[in-house]
């Protein structure tokens, strides 16, 4: 089966941003152990319950999320599951935005 990814259309977006931020220009990623700042303008848009696992593109299943922390995670993890790993365990990588170098 092949996968198709459903693009967030900017108002979803803005929309969850105001939901976990409210109307604040810069605020901290949503997993509590990153350190990375996101703006209203530089932010990824996660799933919490991944796309490819069957998670829906709505506002319940969205979070405001880095870059890094949103490739990091892939599909391997919810953000409630990478939330709770931490930094050491999903061997995040400082150089690189992946799990696993």
């Amino acid at each position: 089966m092949v996968f198709k990814k459903v693009k967030i259309p900017k108002a979803l977006r803005e929309q969850v941003w105001l939901k976990f931020n409210g109307r604040v220009y810069d605020a901290k990623c949503y997993i509590k152990w990153c350190k990375n700042n996101i703006t209203v303008y530089d932010y990824e848009v996660g799933h919490n319950i991944p796309e490819s696992k069957g998670g829906p593109t709505v506002l319940e299943n969205l979070r405001p999320l880095c870059s890094r922390c949103n490739k990091s995670m892939g599909s391997l993890y919810t953000i409630d599951e990478f939330n709770k790993l931490g930094k050491e365990q999903t061997k995040y990588c400082s150089s690189c935005p992946c799990v696993i170098c």
